[in-house]
């Protein structure tokens, strides 16, 4: 039998690479047309495009490895039963829920794979791929070292360091007059971002500068008008789904405690929560269709099943989370329900197969 489990696994992985590779040449291909429309602008150049491509490509894949699972299901598993290798095994004894496990086995593995991406990769990453964006504004936006400066008319500012992808720390907000002479100064530990708009700075420090004088007040914390346009913040704080669990979890904990909405990030952290989920799910929604009527199926029409059924998941993730951000919806619901709802389907599924 783990001879039998063996050959099932590596068919369904021999599966999902060429699926995985062809994607991942699709998503770079129309990720790259979109990089070079900004070739040219700034310090951003060919180079710097093809690099963002590939620092940004492992999270666009994480989001449908899913469907990826189950394009690799249908195709490897769908060649096995061409060939009866499926009828073989089960002729051997092995039930449709028994050859499940070597499929849920091998999808494990690129669970895996995805978590350790998502947690030590795809940050780091992430803020290489900002670093090289922030070449488009160049002129507005320094994103060298670990500072990020950044100027609109007369006011500077000044970000010593963006702590967990999102909570910039060290800061410092210059104000000059139309003779480019300070005239105020405004120091802070630390800021929470409540929407581009506005940010909540902590222990904060505001020195007015004149000819004659200069006037100094300390606050515990204040709301700051930001001037950055929205092209500058995506330039300096990352996306929620681009954190890693960790960061995320603490970056929520932190919005919580100062009594700030985190229903977008706690959306986020359980979408993250919900790959390995899908992923099962879509692995073993395969098993049904490789082992019942459409056994004898062409590898383009299963192709075709399985992009369907990838497109109509994915579209409805989205339409979920969108539908959660607009009404408040209880994210660990919004997140989850597509998962579970096609996990209840696959075992229902391999429970029909005769």
């Amino acid at each position: 039998m783990r001879l039998i489990d063996r050959y099932v696994a590596r068919g369904f992985l021999l599966g999902v690479l060429p699926v995985f590779l062809l994607l991942a040449g699709l998503f770079s291909f129309l990720a790259l047309s979109q990089q070079l429309e900004d070739v040219g602008q700034g310090g951003f150049t060919t180079g710097s495009a093809l690099k963002v491509v590939i620092l940004t490509l492992p999270r666009q894949l994480l989001d449908i490895l899913p469907v990826i699972a189950l394009l690799g299901c249908l195709t490897g598993l769908g060649a096995m039963a061409n060939y009866r290798e499926l009828t073989a095994a089960r002729a051997a004894g092995l039930s449709p829920s028994r050859l499940a496990r070597p499929v849920a086995g091998a999808a494990l593995l690129l669970i895996l794979i995805a978590f350790l991406a998502q947690t030590y990769g795809i940050p780091h990453w992430e803020r290489m791929a900002l670093r090289l964006r922030a070449e488009v504004t160049q002129t507005d936006v320094d994103g060298t070292s670990t500072e990020f400066w950044t100027r609109t008319g007369g006011r500077l500012l000044r970000v010593g360091e963006v702590v967990m992808g999102r909570i910039p720390t060290d800061l410092e907000i210059y104000e000059l007059d139309d003779r480019d002479r300070l005239i105020g100064l405004i120091r802070a530990e630390r800021a929470d971002i409540v929407n581009r708009e506005e940010w909540l700075l902590y222990n904060v420090t505001e020195s007015e500068i004149s000819t004659q004088s200069a006037t100094t007040t300390v606050e515990d914390r204040r709301i700051w008008r930001s001037f950055l346009s929205e092209p500058q913040l995506e330039n300096l704080i990352q996306p929620a789904g681009t954190l890693s669990p960790g960061d995320l979890l603490h970056y929520i904990v932190s919005l919580e405690n100062n009594r700030l909405n985190s229903h977008q990030f706690r959306l986020a952290f359980w979408q993250m929560a919900s790959i390995p989920v899908g992923i099962i799910a879509m692995a073993l929604l395969g098993l049904p269709f490789v082992m019942g009527s459409l056994r004898s199926v062409s590898v383009g029409q299963r192709i075709a099943l399985g992009g369907g059924i990838g497109m109509a998941f994915y579209l409805s993730e989205q339409i979920i989370g969108h539908l959660s951000m607009l009404y408040e919806l209880n994210p660990f619901v919004a997140a989850m329900a597509p998962e579970l709802i096609l996990l209840s389907v696959a075992i229902r599924g391999l429970n029909r197969v005769r």
